[in-house]
């Protein structure tokens, strides 16, 4: 964690509790994904998968949010957004898609088992499998997606529209979607999290969906250029039938706040890459030597200042985003309490954290010339895995309509 020091960090907001997990991950890291990547490149089975059994298992950070009388760490105040910034950057350090599943997770389990909106009962139903299996859990969320032809125009929601339909049969909710595209992990998911559109109420409301549940049919894992950790696939969801209590809260405000969460630790992760991304520029600045000038690499003018500027978006990509870690564990600092605030200071961070990675990686993609397309350098996989991610913060030109909504109070967006 030496190079990460010369980065500033917010440490009074760290307990001695963080700092050791956040060295744990470290070691983590180390030995089960960077120093067999040579070996596995990105194997699931081989490398991502067994890297994530230690993680969420062995490390517990899959109980990371639960209470401690469901089995959990007793971590679950808004204050565990410091706990979770520091940890998902040394997870992004190791592998950009296993940082975005566990980013996923902790926002989908925030709407139910974080203060101060915790449901008891939906605690007790779903901590045992966090808390007591010996096997990964991987929440997948299910959210409004862009442009359809298809769709009803009665489901569209902030120029997206709802993959999935609900109606309330009995004491039952049924729920209704074809060729549903999840945001992460579709094929190995063990929760979804569905943002649908109430058909009887005509407003939208989150469910949380067991994946094992008749009527969840999963596609073939399709191909991605990154997050291989990540395996995703088309749904359908036919009359897949919930108890009551398996709604989580109903319109747009508390799927903000969710949402919120998620950026920030995407944010996160892409700290973490980038973390990756500064230590091989590094590793080559200090051992390469200019052919023909007899110069080590970093010592020429010219790279050292690309060098420079890489290092410059990383400095204040993480600032930022311990920043918007802040903002959620403590809105009244900002004069952020209202959900709609903290959703887009949280989106327009992560956008600019996203923007600033991209930049970065491709000045040190071009400084490493053909080498850092190489597979051996490993910088090709943190440029795609970054670019994937980017990509699931969606449109930048729709998302700047909710800022101008916001900013400027715009009516007809």
């Amino acid at each position: 964690m030496a190079t990460q020091k010369l980065i500033p960090l917010p440490l009074e907001n760290m307990d001695e509790t963080d700092i050791s997990l956040a060295h744990s991950l470290q070691k983590w890291a180390e030995t089960e994904v960077i120093n067999r990547r040579l070996e596995y490149r990105e194997d699931y089975t081989n490398l991502l998968l067994p890297a994530m059994h230690k993680l969420l298992v062995d490390i517990e950070m899959q109980k990371m949010l639960w209470p401690e009388k469901y089995g959990g760490v007793e971590h679950n105040s808004p204050e565990v957004a410091f706990t979770l910034a520091h940890a998902l950057e040394q997870i992004g350090r190791a592998d950009t898609g296993i940082g975005f599943i566990c980013a996923s997770t902790y926002a989908l389990c925030s709407t139910f088992a974080l203060q101060p909106t915790m449901n008891d009962e939906l605690c007790r139903e779903f901590a045992p499998q966090f808390c007591e299996g010996n096997a990964p859990v991987l929440g997948s969320l299910i959210v409004p997606a862009y442009g359809s032809e298809e769709s009803d125009s009665a489901t569209a929601f902030r120029g997206k529209y709802m993959q999935a339909n609900a109606r309330k049969e009995g004491n039952e909710w049924i729920i209704s979607g074809k060729e549903i595209r999840p945001l992460n992990s579709g094929v190995d998911a063990s929760l979804y999290g569905a943002f649908c559109f109430l058909e009887d109420e005509q407003e939208p409301a989150f469910f949380i969906i067991p994946a094992h549940l008749p009527g969840i049919k999963r596609g073939d894992n399709f191909i991605k250029t990154g997050l291989a950790a990540s395996r995703n696939c088309i749904l359908d969801l036919d009359e897949v039938r919930l108890p009551l209590n398996n709604l989580v809260f109903r319109g747009e405000a508390p799927y903000r706040r969710m949402m919120s969460w998620l950026y920030m630790g995407m944010s996160a992760v892409t700290v973490g890459s980038l973390f990756a991304v500064y230590e091989i520029i590094k590793d080559w600045g200090d051992t390469r030597v200019i052919k023909g000038k007899g110069s080590i690499f970093k010592e020429n003018p010219l790279t050292a200042s690309l060098m420079a500027e890489a290092s410059n978006e990383i400095l204040l990509s993480r600032l930022l985003t311990h920043q918007a870690s802040q903002m959620l564990a403590n809105p009244g600092a900002y004069e952020t309490g209202e959900d709609e605030r903290l959703y887009i200071y949280a989106l327009s961070i992560t956008n600019h954290v996203s923007s600033a990675a991209e930049k970065a990686i491709n000045q040190v993609m071009e400084l490493m010339g053909s080498a850092g397309y190489a597979t051996e350098w490993n910088l090709e996989r943190y440029w795609r895995d970054v670019k994937n991610l980017q990509l699931y913060l969606g449109n930048w030109e729709l998302n700047k309509m909710d800022l101008a909504r916001y900013f400027y109070q715009c009516k007809s967006l």
